[in-house]
């Protein structure tokens, strides 16, 4: 049995020559062989590197498919916190809408009542008799006056019936 090297020239296995030139240390099958064995335990690794990156790679699908539902319920409660503090802010500007007339409309009254309470004071002084074309009169005469001191910085508290009598007469 002969081999063909790379040269096109004959190759004897030296258990075949008798040659001593010609026979290399090591057997051309042992060589062979080792070859194979190394080529083999490169693929092994190539193949174990190749699964490691494979599973590596699923591992990082699984977690971008984590982070992008991550950041869909983000913004889920991103647009539920906008919504919130809109209806939020809306609530308090109703509020402060709603209080604000309430406060006009309390301090309207309080300023009424001081106005009947005067007229009231002065009527029950004088003994006016109480018709309803005067007392309407009267009532916005004091109305007007109260308004006009609380304007100058008057509380309408401070003011008293004598200083009214003026306007009822």
């Amino acid at each position: 049995m002969h081999h063909i090297g790379i040269d096109g020239t004959t190759v004897w296995p030296s258990s075949q020559s008798g040659d001593a030139e010609f026979a290399p240390d090591t057997n051309p099958w042992q060589d062979t062989i080792a070859a194979a064995d190394q080529a083999l335990e490169e693929a092994t690794r190539i193949q174990r590197g190749v699964q490691h990156n494979l599973k590596l790679l699923q591992e990082v699908r699984s977690l971008r498919e984590e982070l992008r539902k991550a950041h869909a319920e983000i913004d889920r409660y991103r647009g539920m916190h906008a919504r919130v503090v809109v209806g939020m802010r809306q609530l308090e500007d109703d509020h402060t809408a709603a209080r604000s007339r309430l406060e006009v409309e309390n301090e309207m009254l309080l300023v009424r009542h001081r106005v009947y309470k005067l007229m009231a004071e002065h009527y029950a002084r004088v003994a006016l008799s109480l018709d309803p074309d005067t007392f309407a009169a009267h009532r916005d005469r004091v109305l007007q006056h109260v308004l006009f001191q609380r304007r100058k910085g008057v509380s309408p508290d401070d003011i008293r019936y004598a200083d009214v009598a003026f306007l009822m007469l």
